[in-house]
């Protein structure tokens, strides 16, 4: 943490806003509001806005800071979102009691007469609206409000991490995974719930525990044809909805291909909704995606930026919004190198018993 930084979290927690904001805005010239410093510095001063009342300036960057990476900055700007859009409420006047301003006179040490008139000669207040009694709720509205919570709990209690993995281990074959990390050494409700739904029927997912550390979790499915891996995404997903009592639109994964002999082009389109998602206490959500980052040659995503860690992809997933990908990569064919080899190999031989021809040596014979 900067010096500068600091002393403005000193301001703001004494509540001088005016010092924290001097001490942040040239901070903001040299630190995007991408930058991980750049987002820390913007909420400090979303703050120090809300302090001073300037209520619009605070909203404009508090929605551009829920879509930072950071996803701690990330929860605290949706909650001071909320609290900004919030519609006010006019007090009403019954609520309180209002005292007349008196002209008092020195001399007399009382109100002129003209004011007692036109108080008097006032009209009186209107009634309160009538609201009537109180109704209590239905019971089985109660009881609709205590299984959508506790559902809520067993599937997607605490923290922690989901990834769909999407390996593309050759032309129109797809395998797919699921990994869980829980991030406190054990495994969650929600995890023991997902791992269920992922036995249940014929599916093909085999857990994979070779190698995992305590409270992670890992399924892998057998290499399927693209149409194939689509349709066990599809299910898998809306299972998962239907367990936690959502209705999760259906994904689209495609793939296509061109042949070149020598190699094969793939383009892979990755479509997820995750509107009905907005505001629940989910994981952190993305998918991670196989190919060698020298053999991509295009990507573009949205809403967040997909990062190269490693040898695989890494696309983080954003609730609340239409997430898409598009990847385009090359495999080489391993039989279509070797068939130009061999042409090759064979044209050169070619070439090289015309050239003997032509010197007079012949075609090669048996000794006598």
């Amino acid at each position: 943490m900067s010096l500068p930084t600091a002393l403005a979290e000193a301001a703001l927690e004494r509540g001088d806003y005016g010092q924290c904001l001097e001490l942040l805005e040239p901070l903001t010239q040299d630190r995007p509001i991408s930058d991980p410093e750049g987002a820390r510095i913007r909420m400090l001063m979303v703050t120090a806005w809300m302090g001073q009342g300037q209520e619009e300036k605070a909203l404009s960057t508090c929605r551009l800071l829920t879509r930072c990476r950071d996803t701690d900055l990330r929860n605290r700007a949706k909650q001071l979102l909320e609290v900004l859009e919030a519609p006010s409420l006019q007090r009403p006047a019954s609520w309180s009691m209002q005292l007349p301003t008196l002209d008092m006179d020195p001399t007399m040490g009382g109100a002129p007469a003209s004011t007692r008139r036109s108080r008097r000669k006032g009209p009186p207040p209107p009634p309160p609206p009538p609201t009537g009694p109180t109704k209590a709720a239905a019971p089985g509205f109660a009881v609709l409000v205590i299984a959508v919570l506790v559902a809520l709990t067993l599937l997607l209690g605490g923290c922690g991490r989901l990834s769909t993995e999407i390996d593309l281990v050759g032309p129109n074959r797809i395998q797919l995974g699921w990994s869980s990390d829980s991030g406190t050494g054990r495994l969650l409700p929600w995890q023991t719930a997902f791992a269920k739904e992922l036995h249940r029927g014929t599916w093909p997912w085999q857990p994979q525990t070779s190698g995992l550390q305590q409270g992670s979790q890992r399924f892998q499915a057998p290499v399927l044809r693209a149409a194939a891996a689509e349709q066990l995404l599809s299910d898998t997903i809306a299972s998962a909805g239907e367990a936690a009592g959502l209705q999760l639109p259906k994904p689209s994964l495609q793939l296509h291909e061109r042949n070149w002999l020598i190699g094969v082009q793939q383009r892979l389109e990755l479509d997820v909704d995750l509107k009905p998602l907005k505001d629940l206490p989910l994981p952190d959500l993305s998918v991670s995606i196989s190919p060698v980052p020298g053999q991509i040659n295009k990507r573009r995503s949205s809403p967040l930026s997909a990062v190269t860690h490693n040898t695989r992809l890494e696309w983080p997933l954003q609730p609340g919004s239409h997430n898409q990908l598009t990847l385009q990569c090359w495999h080489w064919s391993p039989l279509g190198l070797g068939t130009v080899v061999v042409l090759f190999l064979l044209g050169f031989s070619l070439l090289l018993q015309q050239l003997r021809l032509k010197l007079g040596f012949g075609y090669p014979e048996l000794p006598s």
